[in-house]
C-alpha cells in the first residue's frame, strides 16, 4: 500500500520537549511549548511528493485520546506518525493501539531521540507498531510512504514475519537547504509564545550536529559530531516566510551551539539586517563560543537573549563531564553579554556521579556570582546512548524504576558517588529559595519588565514556579 494521507501527532501525553536531544517533561520548567519542528519537517516533505498532512499537537491543543480517536476516524489516514520521547514512550505508543483498531491496514510509525537509540525496544514495547525510524526521517519517512519495500529503507526497524529487522543506518543528510521549510501552515502558531510577551514565537533549525563531547547529551548520538550548517541565505528565507506569511516576528534558534561558527553567526545576522527583518530571536551558545564580535552582530540583528549551559560552578565536575569550557569562560561570556544588553538564560545540571553536595552549593554560588538574568536548575537524566548513561549503569547510580514513569526536573532518578536521589531532590528544591526567592534577584526581574503585559508574564510565571516548587514538595 503507498500512503497518501499521513496524521502526524504528539500524543496526549503530557507537555515534552521532543526534541531528539531534549526530552523532558515541561512541568515546572521556565520555557514555553516549542513546535514540533520534526514532524513538521517530516510532513513538508510528504506533502511536496503529494501527501495529504494532518498535524496535531494534543498536548498544547488539551487533547485526549477521545480526541485521537475522533480525528484517525474524521481524517482516516493510511499513515500514522507518533512523536516519542523515552520517558513517554509506553503511553505514546497506545496510538497505534487505537489506530489499529479503526483502520487495520494502518501504517504506524514511531520517530523520537528514543527511537533511534533502542528502536527494537519500541516494537517489542508494542504489538501494534508497525516502523521505528532511526536517525533523521525526513528522507526515511517519504520512501515509507512512496511504498518501498521496507528492506530498502535505511534507517528503519520492521517486522518480518514475527521477527524484528533492523536495516543498516541512513547517512545524515549533508545539505540540509535542500530540505523544505516546515510544514506550519499545520499548526495552529497561537499555541505557541514568548514567555515573556505573549507574542507568537516559532523555532528555527539552523544547523544539525554538535561537535561538543558533552557525556550527558545526545546530541552526537542522534545528529552527529559533524556541524551541518544552512546557508545564511537558506536560513534568512525561512525567517522572512515567517514574517510575511504568519506575521511571526519572535523565533528561537534550534541549533545545538548557534555561536559556533564565527564567520556564519556574523553572515547570517548581516543578511537579517539586510533584508530589514523587523524581529527578535534567541539563541543557544557556548562559554567558549562568544565574543565581543558576534555578540555586537547578534545583538544588532535582532538577538535579546542567549542560553548558556554553564551547568557547574566546579571545574573538576565540568572536566568529568566532558563539557570543554572553564569557570573563567563562563563569567567572560556572561560579562560580555551584559556589556551588549543581551539576556541571558542559564542552565545548571546537578547530580553527576562525582557530585557532592559542596560541588552543588559551589555550583548555586557560581550561578549567583554570574548572576543571568533567567536560570535552570536541572537533575540529570540517563539517557542510553550517552556515556554518562553507561557510568551509570557500570556503578549501579540508576534508580529502579527510572524508566517506567514520567521524568520531570524535581525528583532525581539516579544518585551520585556521594549522594542519594533524595538528597539531590532536596537539593534541587532548595535552589529555588537559594537562587529565585531572593529579593535582589525579584527586584531584578521585575525592573526589566517594560511594559503592563511582560510585568503579568513574569508574575505568572512565578507564581508558576513557586506552585511547582510546593508541588514537589509534597511528593
Amino acid at each position: 500500500m503507498t500512503p497518501r494521507r499521513a496524521l502526524f501527532i504528539l500524543p496526549p501525553t503530557g507537555l515534552f520537549y521532543r526534541d531528539d536531544r531534549c526530552q523532558v517533561s515541561l512541568k515546572g520548567v521556565s520555557n514555553a511549548p516549542r513546535p514540533p519542528l520534526d514532524l513538521a519537517y517530516m510532513s513538508a516533505v510528504l506533502e511536496e511528493d503529494g501527501v495529504e498532512c494532518k498535524m496535531q499537537d494534543y498536548p498544547v491543543e488539551n487533547g485526549t485520546w477521545n480526541t485521537v480517536i475522533e480525528d484517525i476516524k474524521s481524517f482516516n489516514p493510511d499513515l500514522l506518525v507518533i512523536y516519542t520521547t523515552i520517558t513517554s514512550v509506553k503511553d505514546d505508543l497506545h496510538a497505534c493501539k487505537i489506530a489499529r483498531e479503526i483502520n487495520p491496514d494502518i501504517i504506524t510509525v514511531a520517530k523520537g531521540g528514543d527511537t533511534t537509540i533502542c528502536p527494537e525496544e519500541r516494537l517489542e514495547m508494542c504489538e501494534h507498531l508497525d516502523i521505528a525510524i532511526i536517525g533523521e526521517p525526513e528522507i526515511t519517512l517519504l520512501e515509507i510512504a512512496q511504498g518501498r519495500e521496507y528492506k530498502d529503507i535505511k534507517g528503519i526497524c520492521y517486522r518480518d514475519n514475527g521477527k524484528i529487522v533492523k536495516t543498516p543506518i541512513r547517512p545524515f543528510i549533508e545539505d540540509v537547504d535542500s530540505l523544505p521549510f516546515p510544514s506550519r501552515h499545520l499548526l495552529d502558531q497561537s499555541k505557541y509564545l514568548r514567555p515573556d510577551t505573549g507574542e507568537v514565537l516559532t523555532t528555527i533549525q539552523s544547523s544539525r550536529g554538535c561537535p561538543s563531547k558533552c557525556i550527558y547529551c545526545l546530541s552526537r548520538v542522534v545528529a552527529g559530531a559533524d556541524l551541518r550548517l544552512r546557508s545564511p541565505k537558506n536560513v534568512v528565507d525561512e525567517l522572512e516566510h515567517c514574517v510575511k506569511d504568519y506575521n511571526i516576528r519572535n523565533f528561537f534558534f534550534r541549533a545545538d551551539t548557534f555561536t559556533w561558527d564565527k564567520d556564519w553567526v556574523i553572515a547570517v545576522c548581516k543578511e537579517i539586517i539586510n533584508r530589514k527583518l523587523d524581529i527578535e530571536w534567541v539563541a543557544n551558545s557556548r562559554a567558549n563560543t562568544v565574543d565581543d564580535e558576534r555578540l555586537v552582530w547578534m545583538k544588532k540583528a535582532g538577538c535579546w537573549l542567549v542560553s548558556f549551559g554553564v551547568e557547574s560552578g566546579n571545574q573538576m565536575i565540568l572536566d568529568k563531564t566532558q563539557k570543554g569550557i572553564t569557570l573563567e569562560q563562563s563569567r567572560e561570556a556572561l560579562r560580555l553579554a551584559k556589556k551588549n544588553n543581551l539576556k541571558t538564560f542559564v542552565t545548571f545540571l546537578i547530580g553527576m556521579p562525582w557530585d557532592t553536595k559542596e560541588t552543588i552549593m559551589q555550583t548555586f554560588d557560581f550561578a549567583r556570582e554570574i548572576d543571568g538574568d533567567f536560570f535552570e536548575v536541572i537533575l540529570p537524566y540517563p539517557f542510553p546512548g550517552t556515556k554518562y548513561y553507561e557510568i551509570c549503569k557500570r556503578d549501579g547510580l540508576i534508580m529502579e524504576g527510572a524508566y517506567d514513569h514520567m521524568y520531570d526536573h524535581f525528583n532525581s532518578v539516579v544518585k551520585t558517588y556521594h549522594l542519594s536521589a533524595d538528597e539531590l531532590t532536596d537539593l534541587k528544591k532548595k535552589s529555588f529559595w537559594y537562587l529565585y526567592a531572593r529579593p535582589k534577584y525579584i527586584k531584578k526581574i521585575l525592573s526589566q519588565c517594560n511594559s503592563p503585559r511582560a510585568f503579568k508574564n513574569y508574575l505568572s510565571f512565578g507564581v508558576n514556579k513557586m506552585k511547582a516548587h510546593f508541588a514537589s514538595s509534597q511528593q
